[in-house]
């Protein structure tokens, strides 16, 4: 069994200023424990639902921008318990490890230290990660450095296509995914450059024909829209299962896909 938590929502500028809905990313458990994109809320939302950093394997963060990024040092800590332990990774996009175009590496020298494998990553790079086979795919974002993410787990395939515009190349680079995660930030009608929005999900979803597929990383006019009625009806479009996530909820992958609401109550 595969679960992925989902620790925030939300993302995007002002989702995050107002945390509209939580921004802490998402836990994926298999053969360990993996946090993607811990931005504000990882950790409190972590407490929430009494999971301790302490067990954290890795920490991935996609791109240089603070709704993927600004709980990751903490979440370092409590990955090598509080620095005593050298243990674990921490790969990111070029942006957050090294620093590009203006951008500074978002994990400070000190943090950077801790783990015991320290990656920057590329579109293509393929490693282990946590002892799930792991491949980064191209995003067209303003971080140019930006990348997603394909995970081989147990369970199938896993994908998290990342902030992106909906590019043939990008979209192809996840062909074969049982799971597909998007980071749908606005609704039908509400373009915003370098993000993905309600209508591009149908041919996305069209082409890759996952069992699966979760909208996630929530812009404020996506929240007031109503993520339940944008899902439904891309369900209804597409004819393919379609699901917004949830602050905390949990995704269980085995011979069949469980959603698991509100956990922590």
């Amino acid at each position: 069994m595969v679960s992925i938590t989902f620790l925030g929502t939300g993302g995007g500028r002002f989702a995050t200023i107002y945390q509209t809905r939580s921004t802490g990313g998402m836990l994926i458990e298999d053969r360990g424990r993996i946090h993607l994109d811990p931005g504000p809320g990882a950790l409190t939302n972590m407490a929430r639902l009494n999971l301790d950093p302490g067990f954290t394997d890795a920490v991935l963060i996609s791109h240089c921008h603070p709704d993927h990024y600004s709980d990751a040092e903490v979440l370092v800590e409590g990955m090598t318990r509080g620095g005593i332990n050298t243990r674990g990774t921490l790969a990111g996009s070029v942006s957050t490890i090294e620093g590009i175009d203006g951008m500074r590496p978002a994990i400070s020298d000190y943090h950077r230290r801790l783990p015991h494998q320290v990656m920057s990553v590329r579109a293509g790079d393929e490693m282990d990660i946590a002892g799930t086979w792991t491949r980064f795919t191209p995003t067209r974002h303003t971080d140019a450095s930006g990348v997603g993410a394909i995970f081989r787990t147990t369970a199938g395939t896993v994908s998290y296509m990342g902030d992106t515009d909906p590019r043939d190349e990008v979209i192809a680079s996840h062909e074969g995914c049982r799971v597909l995660i998007l980071n749908v930030t606005r609704p039908f009608g509400a373009r915003l450059r370098c993000h993905l929005c309600s209508e591009d999900v149908p041919a996305i979803v069209e082409r890759l024909q996952p069992e699966m597929t979760l909208l996630t990383h929530m812009g404020v006019k996506m929240v007031e829209e109503g993520p339940e009625e944008q899902a439904l009806k891309l369900e209804e479009t597409t004819g393919c299962r379609i699901v917004a996530a949830r602050d905390m909820m949990r995704l269980d992958i085995g011979d069949s896909i469980g959603v698991h609401t509100n956990t922590y109550l």
